[in-house]
């Protein structure tokens, strides 16, 4: 039997044993507990010595193995004891870029009563993180995955387990809190794309010499084309006073994000679209996104919330 199809059967059963969740209470029925390498080891030392005081009918090794089998038993309840009770909620999850690590955040609360020490979380890849909750109530743990495609990341099931208290026991349990986080494209940063020309009464100045709008009448400076020289006014006064017209073009001061008239492959497009975005929001600039015929198309805007829109809708293209 493959090891694909064993752990798909596990999985079916865990997904009976334990169904996904946003809140999840620890008890007998979702923890699992079996002895470590050492606790086999601690048991076979106990097996030496009843085995030595039956030879040697030595009265104190079987008192000594007695206590160290009741140490072993009490062991069981207290390791299973660390568990137990304890309720674990999903208390957020932050979107970030391919590349980076995700934060999730588990919010791990325990009953009335005995803190409990020694619990550590983590989800499969990821590093593993202690809950310590013995002068409080609950602590929130930090948790990292890291995002290797776009689009929204599910973690799947996160590992819970403990070795308290003497590490010869692990009790551990794998559970789903239905965790998931929104990956954005991985930003190509490059300059904006250039403006489209446009003539309107409103926008930014860029071209002083531009196509067809007459602005004012300035005096002639060496390299204005000759074309706009008021040539009647040269003449009236005498040659003295060489004047041309002004003409300017504006462009439209908000910026369009086209998916179209960016160059590469779909996922180089939209990591260079993210790079874009994020620059345009840094430089305090108004953008808009543009996805397509048939597709998106998000008015322009400026700030934080008009920039996760963005993201979000670059990260779930095709989706």
């Amino acid at each position: 039997m493959s090891e694909g199809v064993i752990s798909d059967r596990f999985g079916q059963w865990l997904e009976r044993r334990i169904p996904p969740s946003s809140s999840i209470t620890l008890n007998q029925a979702n923890v699992f507990i079996f002895p470590t390498k050492v606790g086999f080891g601690f048991g076979a030392f106990i097996g030496l010595l009843i085995i030595g005081a039956i030879n040697y009918q030595a009265s104190l090794v079987f008192a000594l193995a007695f206590l160290l089998g009741a140490m072993f038993l009490v062991t069981i309840l207290y390791t299973f004891r660390n568990l137990s009770g304890l309720r674990l909620e999903l208390a957020g999850a932050r979107p970030g870029f391919v590349g980076e690590d995700i934060e999730f955040s588990v919010r791990v609360v325990r009953p009335s009563g005995r803190g409990r020490e020694g619990v550590q979380l983590g989800w499969p890849g990821g590093i593993p993180q202690w809950a310590e909750i013995i002068d409080t109530e609950a602590d929130v743990v930090r948790l990292f995955v890291r995002a290797t495609q776009r689009g929204w990341l599910e973690p799947g099931r996160l590992l819970v387990e403990t070795y308290y208290p003497l590490g010869l026991l692990r009790a551990w349990t794998w559970v789903d809190l239905n965790a998931r986080a929104l990956v954005y494209p991985k930003p190509i940063f490059e300059d904006l794309p250039k403006f489209s020309a446009g003539k309107r009464d409103e926008g930014v100045l860029i071209d002083p010499l531009g196509s067809e709008d007459f602005t004012d009448i300035k005096a002639y400076t060496q390299g204005d084309p000759i074309k706009h020289v008021l040539w009647r006014s040269y003449a009236r006064s005498d040659g003295r006073d060489l004047q041309v017209k002004r003409f300017t073009s504006y462009q439209e001061p908000r910026l369009w994000l086209r998916f179209d008239d960016v160059p590469g492959g779909t996922e180089e497009r939209l990591q260079r679209l993210t790079g874009y975005a994020l620059t345009a929001c840094r430089q305090d600039r108004e953008f808009g996104l543009d996805m397509g015929m048939s597709r998106a198309r998000i008015a322009p805007g400026v700030g934080e919330a008009h920039l996760e829109d963005v993201l979000r809708e670059l990260a779930l293209y095709g989706y």
